[in-house]
């Protein structure tokens, strides 16, 4: 943690790590970040708008990378980043993100087949709760949303190797692990819908902004 001056709290340096190694088998097995959105672009092309635009908006340019198999996006001449270990879902991914992460810095997670992304949402992720090891919406459900979250690595690492050493690869049982540290990113109603993800070929008859909001 951080303080500017006047001892007000400062946010970390971020990196957005976009994760795009599903293997989108109910979407037919395709690359699901470089499917169409309505103006013709990909959605990891918007992602990129909404990262810099969010950036822009807090004066701190992010860099983005990739976390996953990142082949069918290797055009975008991004930093990518393999799970870490492979085989065992997002855990692994998210592992290798925040192993990856220079000090102090903190990793905010997006999922890479969020069409609907806004970066005022972004903006939120990075400056709401600064104290929380880990910030994230949930459903209304009350399932954790661990695709659209911020990380503080030291302190969420050894969290993950606890629960890779017990077995447990559930991004639900890591949040969940965390107690209190894990705070929630509480959304509007039209936040929860830019969360939308498009996970099944139907999923995508949901509309898509031109340019993102």
């Amino acid at each position: 943690m951080s303080w500017g001056l006047g001892g007000e709290q400062s946010s970390p340096p971020i990196i957005f790590g976009v994760f795009v190694g599903g293997r989108g088998l109910r979407m037919g097995g395709v690359a699901k970040a470089n499917l169409r959105v309505g103006d013709g672009r990909t959605i990891l092309e918007r992602t990129l708008e909404c990262c810099a635009r969010a950036s822009s908006a807090l004066g701190a340019p992010a860099p983005v990378w990739l976390v996953g198999e990142s082949s069918a996006y290797a055009a975008h001449q991004l930093q990518c980043i393999s799970d870490e270990p492979a085989g065992v879902g997002p855990i692994g991914g998210l592992r290798a993100f925040l192993r990856a992460l220079p000090a102090a810095s903190a990793g905010v997670v997006l999922a890479g087949d969020l069409p609907l992304l806004s970066p005022a949402l972004l903006v939120r992720l990075q400056r709401e709760t600064l104290e929380a090891a880990a910030l994230a919406p949930r459903d209304a459900e009350g399932r954790w949303q661990p695709l659209f979250a911020r990380y503080r690595a030291a302190r969420v690492l050894p969290q993950i190797d606890a629960a890779l050493a017990a077995g447990k690869t559930s991004l639900q049982h890591l949040l969940t692990s965390l107690g209190a540290e894990a705070c929630v990113l509480s959304l509007s109603e039209a936040e929860q819908r830019s969360l939308h993800d498009w996970d099944r070929p139907g999923d995508m008859n949901t509309g898509c902004p031109e340019s993102p909001e």
